[in-house]
């Protein structure tokens, strides 16, 4: 391993950055997909919300209030 520069590092500073950011994109978009995926299963039959809420281990708004945030335009009127 080379020797600590005596000089500011803004160049690894800038590729953490950039890393960081990276990672952030990707959580959203992940999150996005999840949560897009969630909707649609819950509407595969009456009560599938609860099952959903039950299987993650939280309450049936929070599914709702989630897959209102993600769902993508135009979703609204559509059902599997």
């Amino acid at each position: 391993m080379t020797p600590r520069p005596t000089t500011r590092p803004t160049e690894l500073r800038d590729l953490v950055a950039k890393a960081k950011q990276r990672r952030e994109e990707e959580h959203e978009r992940v999150e996005t997909e999840f949560w897009q995926e969630i909707d649609r299963l819950q509407r595969r039959y009456h009560g599938a919300q609860q099952d959903i809420a039950d299987a993650l281990d939280v309450k049936r708004n929070q599914i709702l209030r989630q897959t209102k945030r993600y769902r993508s335009a135009g979703q609204d009127a559509v059902t599997d």
